[in-house]
């Protein structure tokens, strides 16, 4: 196979067939009822790719800004750590029941493209075609970190372009053009700027090292070849500004907060530990949430790596620059400073080390340079030893060290150690008789078939949602809304009381309360700690609301599950709308319609998106530990006439059942007296009618440890939180009764923390309703990131108070006129009016946009001229010559 074509195809179809008989194999959508989704994919992404596809086909502003993301917040830097793959248009070619089937075929796209670019750059470097350059590049395409990261396919872009960004780097190291590179550089950058984060690290130490090094030829100096690139690299980052620059933006409203906490000047773990994870197989779930690097690259790639670095033909220079490099790498993926630095000065939550795809890259590349070596001038039999040596000291730590590495078993060590015989005879024989053509296709054979276990057994230990769990519970959202939508058009928020995930909102396309997101406002996680609603670094769940918190936020409509009689549909129910949270408090909304599984209740008391409070009561609002005490200083602010919605209160009867007592239950354990048997404590509490009531839990009083009943009846809560959250065990209708609260420990000490009991005067929370929509803003027109409507003061003392979340990205006018938008309660935004009747409107630009977009269209423009006037000057040089 001599054919440059026919190369490219192979190296794309390649991984392409592996993948698919997997996929064929484990039945994954669209080739069965399973699928790819599976921690994060089926958590987080898919929920995203339906918001992709309704944004692109329905509402374009969502783009900038969504109110499907929490309580509302910017998108762009969303996008362009999510979004920005090309590939994604095919979600757009098809229904969303179909999904999870077109997420299945991206996955297997991205695997086959991978090896696509590897071929093209191995045939660019090395001037080959064949076999040979299928085998390394379906060993790229299959490597270990894309098994590993599969279910990460949001990154796997940049290992698409990296071949393509180093061949472009290639190019402008022996003073050719600069286009390749800039063209890939600048993609990766919009695409996932957190790829091209790490990819940028590399190519900049790869040009200094190498330059250093003096290790590659150039006709004119290594200072000129370094501007160069240098511009070059500042070119690609101006082209991709439109996004980088407000996503720098969002970054600072939002993880950057919390990448401030100081690492240490430490080794993560033993270096000597990596070596595990060239054994087959070397993955399974332990190593997602912390791990070593995953850097599997066959038996080929291991050998011909080592052995780079003894081969005499090989320049000196060569091999210091790239084990310098190869140094590097290593202790980035060890020593912790290094390991922050390339996760964007932040460790990373789960999936450690993503950046070690580079790594495994790099040894790719060499070991490709090492075969071509061998066959030009031979293999040494010195360096071969040496090489295989290490290699077997390597496996003899292994084997010694093997109850180290829970993620390895006797079988996966054997099946390594099978395939490194292969490749040593096939090295071995290949040497022997060099001119034997079919040498390059057991090569590929070879690679093919190791890469291939090696995906299937890493893969086998990982869990897999069907894809129904999807489908279904989207086809139930989707519904629900889209009735609420007809039933009601304005603009206002929905909660429910089950939840698939914490992007549920996103999937049901409605304006919802939760979200799980990289790029999650610091200052929405606060509010959300700060009113007992669980949130995190990265997610929010509007799921333990009060009825003041339901009024204040305008969740306006409630879907709970519908009770069925039907067996199929009641099953239907159980498998797809999961309890999130106990709200007995709904009983006071009003059911307004159902559909097959759903019911809609509409909640009287939630306030418009915008009212008038009084201006001289716009004062900040302390964060106060007691949740209860911070939702009353915001009533108050709101309206002072109010008083206190919560007031404490203390059970009637406190009483122990197998367990000891304690002095003060709030703060104290269940400690169990007999531990074989089960134990926790009974409060007795009065329920007085028009009344909520609410008890507070510590953040370490989890699902695990503890169990709550009332009169009975378990109360299902939603308990992964940071700080403590408020949840609703009782409501008094239009009775006075009693309760009584049971609070059982599954452990043999079960903690107690701030638990506290509140009641909420609903009376209150209605007069305050009624009070602030008296002067409301009325919405007359509405996209995610512009709001038209009027309001009317009565005097010229008041502010339009709103629950959009504050953000310097968001401008206001008021009958035309521009006003600044001031924060309140550190979370939302307020604007002052004056008497009479107002036009008010509110729209949404991400920060730096405009500026990120003019220096990347002038960019773009002085890219074009430079271009045509770089044709202008060869077609004139042309021209002369052809006239002489």
């Amino acid at each position: 196979m001599k054919s440059k074509r026919n190369t490219l195809i192979i190296s794309f179809l390649a991984p392409l067939i592996i993948v698919t008989c997997y996929f064929i194999y484990r039945q994954f959508a669209p080739f069965g009822s399973s699928s790819v989704m599976t921690v994060d994919m089926g958590q987080q992404y898919i929920d995203f790719f339906t918001y992709f596809r309704t944004t692109l086909l329905h509402n374009p502003g969502g783009i900038f800004y969504s109110f499907n993301k929490a309580l509302g917040g910017d998108m762009l830097g969303t996008w362009s750590y999510y979004l920005m793959s090309p590939l994604n248009l095919l979600i757009l070619l098809f229904p969303l029941s179909k999904l999870p089937a077109v997420v299945g075929v991206i996955t297997i796209l991205k695997y086959a493209l991978a090896g696509l670019t590897a071929g093209y750059m191995f045939i660019k470097l090395q001037k080959t075609t064949g076999w040979m350059v299928v085998a390394f590049s379906t060993c790229y395409a299959l490597m270990g970190w894309m098994v590993a990261n599969q279910l990460n396919t949001i990154w796997v872009d940049g290992v698409i372009l990296l071949p393509l960004i180093y061949l472009g780097l290639t190019h402008i190291l022996s003073g050719s053009s600069s286009k390749l590179y800039i063209i890939s550089l600048a993609a990766i950058l919009m695409i996932n700027y957190y790829i091209g984060w790490m990819i940028a690290i590399f190519v900049s130490a790869y040009v200094v090292v190498f330059t250093l090094c003096k290790a590659y030829q150039t006709s004119t100096s290594y200072l000129k070849v370094f501007l160069k690139w240098l511009g070059a690299s500042l070119i690609s980052g101006a082209l991709s500004a439109w996004i980088l620059i407000p996503t720098f933006y969002a970054l600072l409203k939002s993880k950057s907060d919390f990448s401030q906490s100081p690492f240490f000047f430490t080794f993560e773990y033993n270096p000597i530990r990596m070596i595990a994870k060239f054994v087959n197989g070397a993955f399974d779930f332990t190593q997602l949430p912390k791990g070593t690097p995953n850097i599997f690259v066959g038996s080929i790639v291991l050998i011909m790596c080592l052995y780079y670095f003894f081969a005499p033909s090989i320049k000196k220079r060569l091999k210091i620059a790239n084990g310098l490099l190869l140094v590097f790498l290593i202790l980035s993926m060890c020593f912790e400073p290094l390991d922050v630095i390339w996760h964007g000065l932040a460790l990373p939550v789960w999936y450690p080390y993503r950046f070690s795809f580079i790594f495994s890259f790099l040894m790719i590349l060499i070991a490709f340079s090492a075969l071509q070596d061998i066959l030009k001038n031979g293999l040494s039999w010195l360096g071969f030893d040496i090489s295989l040596g290490i290699i077997v000291l390597g496996f003899v730590y292994i084997a010694i060290a093997m109850k180290k590495f829970e993620f390895l078993t006797i079988g996966k060590l054997v099946t390594g150690i099978v395939f490194l015989i292969l490749a040593v005879l096939l090295l071995f024989f290949w040497n022997r008789f060099p001119k034997k053509a079919f040498f390059p296709l057991l090569l590929f054979l070879l690679v093919g078939a190791e890469m291939g276990t090696n995906l299937t057994v890493s893969l086998a230990t990982l869990g897999y949602l069907d894809a129904a769990d999807y489908t279904e519970f989207s086809t139930l959202m989707r519904e629900a809304s889209a009735k609420t939508k007809k039933m009601d058009p304005g603009f206002y928020r929905t909660a429910a009381t089950f939840s698939r995930t914490r992007n549920d909102a996103m999937t049901g396309n409605f304006y919802g309360g939760s979200v799980f997101s990289s790029t999650l406002e610091t200052a929405t996680t606060n509010f959300y700690n700060n009113i007992g609603n669980p949130s995190g670094t990265y997610y929010a769940v509007y799921s333990n609301g009060t009825v003041f918190t339901d009024s204040l936020l305008s969740m306006k409509y409630y879907f709970t599950p519908r009770h069925v009689k039907n067996k199929v549909e009641s099953r239907r129910s159980l498998n797809y709308l999961t309890p999130l949270t106990s709200r007995p408090d709904l009983v006071d909304y009003s059911k307004k319609a159902h559909t097959s599984l759903i019911n809609i209740y509409k909640n009287p008391y939630a306030l418009p998106l915008g009212f008038l409070s009084r201006r001289q009561f716009m004062f900040p609002i302390n964060n106060m530990n007691e949740t209860a005490a911070y939702q009353n200083q915001i009533a108050s602010q709101l309206d002072p006439r109010v008083g206190n919605l919560f007031s404490s209160i203390r059970p009637a009867e406190v009483t122990y059942d197998n367990a000891y007592p304690a002095a003060n239950f709030s703060n104290s354990q269940i400690r169990k007296k007999d531990k074989t048997e089960p134990a926790g404590l009974t409060l007795t509490i009065p329920v007085k009618k028009h009344t909520s009531y609410y008890m507070s839990l510590g953040p370490r009083m989890t699902q695990d440890t503890l169990t709550y009943l009332v009169d009975n009846k378990p109360l299902q809560q939603y308990r992964t939180s940071a700080k403590e959250t408020l949840l609703n065990f009782a409501t008094g209708t239009n009775k006075n009764r009693t309760v009584h609260l049971q609070i059982l420990a599954n452990v043999n000490h079960a903690p107690l923390e701030n638990v506290f009991l509140y009641a909420l005067d609903n009376n209150k929370v209605k007069q305050l309703s009624t009070d602030l929509k008296k002067n409301s803003y009325k919405v007359t027109k509405y996209t995610d990131r512009s709001i038209t409507g009027t309001i009317a003061s009565p005097s010229d003392d008041r502010t339009m108070t709103t629950t959009i979340p504050y953000s310097k990205g968001w401008s206001a006018t008021v009958d035309g006129k521009n006003v600044t938008p001031k924060r309140w309660a550190n979370m939302f935004m307020y604007i002052n009016v004056n008497k009479g009747k107002h036009t008010v409107k509110f729209t949404y630009t991400p920060v730096g946009f405009k500026s990120g977009l003019t220096i990347s269209l002038v960019a773009l423009i002085g890219l074009i001229g430079l271009c045509g006037y770089q044709f202008y000057r060869r077609k004139k040089v042309t021209d002369i010559k052809s006239t002489h």
